[in-house]
């Protein structure tokens, strides 16, 4: 994919109010079955937690895109975990098979919302070494 190492890239879009309408009609039953029991304890703790939710949502499908643009490959959401540094940098901590998709490779991963919408962007290049 050119000349700078990169392997992958996916973005997505999500809507907050979707996520809202999700949460208030499975609750818990989709909360579990998308995030990890970390993903979630942190978005209860924000302000506004749909954004957060939805911020992560969209990590899980962009990171599904850039490792896998054919489909999901057996990807579970709760395989892509989205975790914050100390500093707020936000990060992957990847399960199952994702873990297995991105290989030797690294993930770089951008979130944010506003308004009514959330998006995420994930880059996949060569592991680097430190």
């Amino acid at each position: 994919m050119g000349g700078l190492g990169i392997t992958g890239v996916g973005v997505d879009l999500v809507s907050i109010p979707r996520i809202e309408v999700m949460v208030d009609r499975w609750g818990r039953r989709f909360l579990e079955r998308v995030f990890t029991g970390a993903e979630i304890e942190y978005c209860r703790s924000r302000y506004a937690p749909a954004g957060s939710l939805a911020a992560r949502f969209a990590a899980k499908e962009a990171f599904i895109k850039a490792v896998s643009p054919a489909g999901p490959g057996g990807i579970r959401y709760r395989d892509v975990e989205v975790v914050m540094s100390d500093d707020g940098v936000p990060g992957l901590r990847l399960h199952g098979r994702a873990k297995a998709a991105l290989g030797r490779s690294e993930a770089l991963i951008s979130i944010s919302h506003e308004g009514e919408l959330a998006v995420a962007v994930v880059i996949t290049c060569p592991e680097v070494k430190t």
